[in-house]
């Protein structure tokens, strides 16, 4: 683990005032209070602040405290960070480096992949939150490219109440994709990526 350096992180500790991290939720059955907008903002101050491609991002309350991680992918690595605020006042951000010889090939495929999306990230988050009315909790992109699959999505994941619904943009051209179930990955870069941090 590594931390972010001072700047870095002041841009961090902005990003969690202005959306009032501390106050999010994941209930069963309100679902999350996040406002539309939150996810996209947060990839965009990752990417500005790393210099990197957000691969994945989603609101996560894995320990009981609501907050961002994200994997970034960032020259021949990969970030892994996640944001919580465990109170009002204090904000953490754990930053970890995972080396090119740590990597696993889907994340290098993720990688790869990402290099070639003429949509940036933010832009898929905003049209899936128009479209849905909903705030968007998890995006990426939904599928490496490869020998059996030539179409460069991201996938979108909004959450209205307790329903969540996924969606698909194509990250070349913009355009939703109407039948996405088969661009998707059970193991996602968020997850390859905090299973590979110690």
């Amino acid at each position: 683990m590594r931390t972010l350096n001072s700047k870095a992180a002041v841009v961090m500790v902005v990003i969690l005032s202005s959306l009032a991290l501390g106050r999010l939720t994941l209930g069963r059955d309100a679902g999350p209070a996040v406002p539309i907008g939150a996810l996209a903002h947060a990839a965009s101050t990752f990417e500005q602040t790393t210099g990197g491609k957000v691969l994945e991002i989603r609101l996560a309350d894995k320990t009981g405290t609501p907050g961002f991680e994200a994997a970034i992918a960032k020259d021949d690595r990969v970030l892994y960070m996640r944001i919580a605020s465990p109170s009002d006042d204090v904000t953490e951000i754990k930053v970890t480096d995972l080396p090119p010889w740590l990597l696993n090939y889907h994340l290098e495929s993720y990688m790869r992949s990402v290099a070639q999306a003429k949509v940036p990230l933010t832009e898929a988050i905003a049209k899936a939150e128009k479209r849905d009315r909903a705030p968007a909790i998890d995006a990426g992109l939904a599928k490496p490219l490869s020998g059996t699959n030539a179409v460069l999505a991201y996938f979108v994941e909004t959450m209205k109440g307790s329903k969540r619904q996924q969606l698909a943009v194509d990250a070349t051209t913009g355009a939703f994709i109407a039948n996405p179930d088969s661009l998707y990955e059970p193991h996602t870069p968020v997850e390859l990526a905090r299973r590979l941090a110690p």
